[in-house]
Formats: C-alpha cells, sequence, structure tokens
C-alpha cells in the first residue's frame, strides 16, 4: 500500500545544529468529506493549491491510493481524477488544480451530487465508507502534497448557464495546517503540536451563511497512522482507534465557532505525551444558528453551546469534516544546503587522499 513521507509539510527544526528534521504532517491536505449544500446539483469537484507544483503532489484519493480495488478511480463517483496546472488567468502557473468531473455527452452528464443535506458525520462519503454511497449529498476527497501550499480553495463544480460547462461554488470546508512543537527545553519539556483552520467566505453577501460551529475532536495514538487510515466510518483500512474516535476514553470534545471577520482562525494546541507516536484531530463542521447582529455571529450563550457529542437547536445541519494527523517522528533528518557543502567536502577530500595514496 503506497505510504507518502511528507504530507503537506510541516517543518520543524531539529535540535542538532544545521540540520532540519522534516516532520510528517498526515490528513491536512489529504482527508475530507464535504456536503453538497449549494442548493444545486454538482457534477464534479475541484482543489486548487497555489504555492506548489505539479512534482509537489504525491498522493490524490482515487488516482494512487490503492484500496484494492481495480482502479483507484472506482471508490468514489467521479473516477479517476486529474492533476493540472493552476493558472492566474494570465498565463503563469501559481500551483497545482485537482480536478474531479463527470464526463458530458449527448446533453446529460455521466455522475452527479445532489444537493442536500447528511447528518450523519463520522461516515465517510465513499464507497467504502458505509454511508450508502453514491446515493448521499457528499462526497470524499483527498490530496497529500510535499510542500505547505500557500492557499488552498475547495470548490464543487456545478452547471453553469452554458450546457456541459461547469462553473464554480465555494465550499466552507477548509484544510488543515500544523505547526510542529519548537525543541523541548528544561522549562518546557513537552512543547504543543497546533492544528489551524481559518474561516472560508462561502456567501460575502450575507455573513450568517459563513458562520459554523466546529466540533474539534483529538487522541492521541501509541502508533503512526498513514493517510489511509484517517477516514472515518465502517472503513475496513483503519485502526479501531481512529474508525472509533469518538468512544475513545482519552479523546477530547470541544466545540468552537467560527466565521470570517468575527473568528478568523480556530486553532487546537495538543501536548503529547511520552510514548505517543501520532496525534489526530478531526474538525467537523455545522451551520451556526445562534445570535447575529449586523456584523455576524454573536458570541455565544452558555446554553447555546453544545457539549460533548450531544448537539442542540442552535447547531444546524452538518457540512462536512477534515480529520488530520500529525507523525512527530515520520522520518530522519535532513541535511541542510550548509551541511550538505560540508559533507561533500568532506567526501571531496576523502576521495582526494584516496587518490594519492592510490598513486
Amino acid at each position: 500500500m503506497f505510504k507518502p513521507v511528507l504530507i503537506a509539510a510541516a517543518i520543524a527544526v531539529g535540535a542538532a545544529p544545521g540540520i532540519s528534521g522534516a516532520t510528517a504532517t498526515f490528513g491536512s491536505l489529504a482527508n475530507f468529506d464535504a456536503v453538497n449544500d449549494t442548493g444545486t446539483t454538482a457534477h464534479g469537484f475541484e482543489i486548487e493549491l497555489e504555492g506548489i507544483s505539479k512534482s509537489d503532489v504525491i498522493d490524490v484519493f482515487g488516482l494512487n491510493r490503492d484500496f484494492g480495488t481495480p482502479s483507484p478511480g472506482d471508490v468514489e463517483r467521479y473516477g479517476v481524477p486529474t492533476v493540472g496546472d493552476l493558472s492566474d488567468g494570465v498565463g503563469h502557473v501559481i500551483g497545482v488544480k485537482i480536478t474531479y468531473q463527470a464526463q458530458y455527452s449527448a446533453g446529460a452528464w455521466s455522475a452527479a451530487t445532489a444537493s442536500g443535506t447528511f447528518n450523519t458525520p463520522g461516515e465517510s462519503c465513499w464507497s467504502f465508507g458505509n454511508v450508502g454511497y453514491p446515493s448521499v449529498p457528499c462526497d470524499h476527497f483527498g490530496v497529500s502534497t510535499l510542500g505547505t501550499p500557500t492557499k488552498t480553495t475547495y470548490s464543487w463544480l456545478v452547471e453553469s448557464a452554458t450546457p456541459g460547462v461547469l462553473t464554480q461554488a465555494a465550499v466552507a470546508i477548509p484544510s488543515v495546517t500544523f505547526t510542529p512543537p519548537p525543541p523541548p527545553t528544561p522549562v518546557n519539556p513537552a512543547p504543543p503540536v497546533v492544528a489551524a483552520i481559518q474561516a472560508v467566505n462561502v456567501n460575502p453577501a450575507l455573513p450568517q451563511d459563513n458562520a459554523y460551529w466546529v466540533k474539534i475532536v483529538q487522541t492521541t495514538l501509541p502508533n503512526k497512522v498513514d493517510l489511509n487510515e484517517l477516514m472515518g466510518g465502517d472503513n475496513p483500512f483503519a485502526v479501531a482507534a481512529i474508525a472509533d474516535l469518538n468512544n475513545k476514553p482519552e479523546t477530547e470534545i470541544e466545540w468552537q465557532v467560527l466565521q470570517p471577520g468575527k473568528v478568523d482562525e480556530v486553532t487546537k494546541a495538543v501536548n503529547m505525551n511520552p510514548g505517543d507516536e501520532a496525534l489526530v484531530v478531526r474538525f467537523e463542521f455545522y451551520k451556526y444558528l445562534g445570535r447575529f447582529d449586523g456584523e455576524g455571529l454573536v458570541d455565544p450563550l452558555p446554553e447555546q453551546t453544545p457539549v460533548g457529542n450531544q448537539l442542540n437547536q442552535w447547531v444546524g445541519n452538518y457540512v462536512g469534516e477534515q480529520i488530520a494527523g500529525f507523525n512527530p517522528n515520520q522520518i530522519a533528518a535532513v541535511p541542510e544546503p550548509g551541511a550538505y557543502a560540508t559533507m561533500l567536502a568532506g567526501l571531496a577530500l576523502i576521495g582526494l587522499i584516496a587518490r594519492r595514496r592510490g598513486r
């Protein structure tokens, strides 16, 4: 099974002088479910990653993830996605575009994601997700990269006024960025790992459309995780600790609100215990139905804030989730350019001595 070594890269500085330790981040751009709540049937999905190139894309759900089916594209309704250049509109390549899209022929599309509600969070929307897929209004997507994109945009592809031509509709699900901890010190022997998400402005004209409750579920694991494990539902590839994330006694659950201009970022800082090999954080997104003023959401009253897995009348429809993981000791340290230069100079000196002795 394919296992990448560095995903949506979070780079940590190693303890040794002149050495950078590359720390793998699994899932920050890797596994997410999105509910089509656009009000319009979609015929595809697009992921735009700015600031990286196609060579940085190492893993795409439905393209090169092996789930034991004849083709990787068999696991989701749109088949094999394409990976292309992302242009700024005037001929400059600024990143990568991953496109999942149905085929249009004789006035009809080969596949579609209906718009609607999907209120069974934790059941990933793909063929092994145990949700009656594909007869549900949501889909599962995933991309992993060697670098950290400067900007990530998710979009449903819906019909335009021109038959057979699709246009983008914004998606509220943000990507996850991990900030690895600095080296430990005697004062702070175990600095936390920080996972962050940014608010998405889905509808600039209506602030209420951009307000969400975010349910944060996090746990630590004694073993490293890979991308195939970071999916919910009845997933035969997931370890039980992740597939049953909500039911672990050591799992922590927290609720926060998110809206552009009011609460632009939600972060979760987690201290990993000695012996922990992985951190898993799931962000679930629900429409915010609390109090609003002219600028958007108002800080919720204590009785409005959900507790644990119990929702209330101020929590609206589920719109999707991101499952992200962090392996602090995934790969060995990588020398910086200065260390490479020193090492090459040493090798050259050894070679010169060997040649002189040979003579």
